[in-house]
């Protein structure tokens, strides 16, 4: 077997970088020839530390990314796992937590798991995600409800407001309607014989 040659002849070195650049931005780079299996402990271990490392995932901007990239760290894995990837196994450990927690009718009877048989996350998970559903409900619901209020409470104000100016704007009008009729009627008083 022959060495193979890093910039092949139909690529430039720059462009050659160029493309490497992009692959690694896009998440699909050279080095990323396999793909990572997770064990059972490693996944143990993601979901307890992604527990307890929740205030650093606070919904504002880029913050899921850094919480991602401080867990994998944590694990040793921040060369072998990207937080795209960990934040992907996250979202898949959930969906596959509802799908054993709430299973269809007859599940269970025909051999399918159960949420007492499922495999997968463990106590930590179900904790966690009730710590975030009452996260979601008891802190961000009032404080949306809070803004919501706010504005429809100005949204009202400008349609009063709006409302109170063109009746004024009404009112004038039929004020110089009136005005207008009593000068016809007092010249065609003039005009006309008594």
């Amino acid at each position: 077997m022959g060495v193979v040659d890093p910039f092949p002849s139909y690529l430039s070195h720059n462009s050659f970088r160029q493309s490497v650049m992009a692959d690694e931005a896009s998440g699909s780079g050279v080095g990323e020839e396999y793909a990572f299996r997770w064990t059972k402990e490693q996944t143990e271990v993601f979901i307890k530390l992604r527990g307890e490392n929740d205030e650093l995932f606070t919904g504002a901007k880029n913050s899921a990314t850094v919480g991602w990239r401080i867990v994998l760290e944590k694990m040793g894995l921040s060369g072998k796992v990207t937080p795209a990837r960990a934040k992907k196994k996250w979202d898949n450990l959930k969906k596959k937590y509802k799908e054993c927690k709430y299973p269809g009718s007859g599940e269970g009877v025909s051999g399918k798991p159960t949420a007492a048989t499922c495999p997968g996350p463990s106590a930590a998970v179900s904790d966690q995600e009730e710590r975030e559903e009452e996260e979601r409900e008891g802190d961000r619901q009032p404080a949306a409800k809070k803004r919501r209020r706010d504005s429809d409470q100005e949204l009202l104000d400008l349609i009063r407001e709006d409302m109170r100016q063109q009746r004024e704007a009404e009112e004038r009008r039929a004020q110089e309607r009136r005005e207008r009729m009593d000068r016809l009627f007092s010249i065609l008083e003039r005009w006309v014989p008594k």
